[in-house]
């Protein structure tokens, strides 16, 4: 350096300056990139947190400034007295209470666009009522009213729970809040909770926030409990988990009834839907089976009415992407056959032009559904079957006479009971031959 020209050391300097801009420039870029991720939540440190899920596992740190909120179900509302939420985990008898600030509370209501702006302000005059989609309540917080408009198209104001049907206040004129008009939806619960409650294995969140290095520093964690699987364990009996769509809450009281006293039985908390949301959950739904006591034994599951839609390719990729992780558990894997579409429905016809079956339609599952599991199934020799498509069909003449001649995909009472006690069955030979 002492041989450069005073020109030179100029240019060095400056060159040095550049750099470090741009290398500052690069990490603020870096530190402010919008990032949202979800998953089940997984301990790390008194600082933050890992969300992990199918894609991987995320470092999640939270700040003095990132605020939790409370995801519940808006049915859940019926729960809310004295300051309480009585909160009902999904699939699951666990109750867990969640203490209510006390206080005025601020609802708030954004519209999805602004376009929407001018019929919801309609309906609100016309019908005085607001649809509870989107709904975001501030504990202990009183709100600044406002009606939406195109520049801010949101509801904002006195949220009372007390009033049936419940009430927002805004400007004097209270409005209805509901789905009267059918649905179902989530509303986020602000200054329930603190990052502190986000407790691992029994939580799932959703982390909106920016990226940092290898970090992603949370502005807002949205919390839904998924319940303690291991809460109400006889810690001597094998763990099993049944996975599939409403027609697995059919046989829900059949199969437990068959199965109790001899495992502790399982069932993701929601509706498991299609299997693209199974391909999508999965992670979620097996929880942290690694750690002592919340391994599991034998795991069934099924997915089909909700794909019967769907084309071939992408149910069985689904399918493949769902069994390889319930592999990774070493469970004993119980794939179950979909249960027949009744005769009530228009019969299957041929596939669409995009190659997808032609929905629910009386013979769609035995047909095209039924038949692509089996292929994937087949190259998994270790997966056993149980066959309740072909109960169904078997008893047709008697037990399920009448349900076939029906409209409604559904099944109860003795019916659905025996759909669980087949299940259950099958599932005792299983575990019979891993001894």
């Amino acid at each position: 350096n002492q041989q450069m020209t005073p020109m030179a050391k100029g240019t060095l300097f400056a060159v040095l300056a550049l750099c470090s801009c741009l290398t500052a420039a690069a990490q603020q870029k870096e530190s402010s990139t919008a990032v949202t991720v979800s998953g089940l939540v997984i301990p790390r440190d008194d600082d933050g947190m890992y969300v992990r899920n199918s894609d991987g596992q995320f470092e999640i740190e939270w700040t003095e400034k990132t605020e939790v909120a409370l995801e519940v179900s808006t049915r859940l509302f019926k729960g809310l007295e004295q300051n309480v939420l009585h909160y009902s985990v999904h699939s699951s008898p666990q109750v867990i209470d969640f203490p209510v600030p006390k206080g005025p509370v601020t609802g708030i209501i954004t519209l999805r666009g602004s376009t929407r702006v001018d019929d919801a302000l309609k309906v609100a005059r016309e019908e005085n009522w607001i649809p509870e989609f989107g709904l975001v309540l501030r504990f202990g917080e009183n709100p600044a009213e406002q009606l939406p408009t195109h520049d801010d198209p949101r509801f904002v104001g006195l949220w009372d729970p007390t009033s049936k049907p419940r009430t927002l206040s805004i400007q004097g004129t209270k409005y209805e809040v509901s789905l009267k008009k059918g649905g179902q939806t989530s509303a986020l619960l602000f200054n329930m909770l603190s990052p502190r409650d986000c407790k691992p294995f029994v939580n799932r969140a959703r982390v909106i926030g920016h990226q940092a290095g290898e970090r992603i520093i949370a502005d807002q964690i949205h919390l839904k409990p998924i319940g303690d699987q291991t809460a109400s364990d006889d810690p001597r009996l094998p763990r099993y988990l049944f996975i599939g769509d409403s027609i697995s809450g059919n046989y829900n009281n059949g199969l437990r009834s068959a199965l109790e006293g001899t495992l502790n039985i399982h069932h993701p908390p929601t509706n498991c839907g299609p299997s693209g949301k199974g391909k999508s959950s999965i992670v979620h739904w097996l929880g942290a089976y690694k750690q002592k006591g919340r391994g599991w034994d034998v795991i069934s599951f099924n997915f089909g009415h909700w794909d019967a839609g769907n084309d071939k390719a992408s149910y069985q990729a689904n399918l493949e992407s769902v069994i390889r992780e319930l592999e990774k558990t070493a469970a004993r894997l119980v794939w179950v056959t979909t249960c027949p579409v009744p005769r009530g429905y228009p019969a299957a016809g041929e596939l669409t032009d995009q190659g997808k079956a032609p929905r629910r339609t009386w013979g769609v599952m035995q047909k095209y559904l039924n038949p692509w599991a089996a292929e994937v199934i087949a190259r998994h020799p270790t997966i056993t079957v149980c066959d309740q498509w072909q109960y169904v069909k078997d008893n047709e003449s008697d037990l399920y006479k009448d349900w076939w001649a029906g409209k409604n995909v559904h099944f109860g009472g003795k019916q659905a009971d025996a759909l669980g006690r087949l299940l259950a069955g099958h599932v005792k030979k299983v575990m019979a031959g891993r001894k």
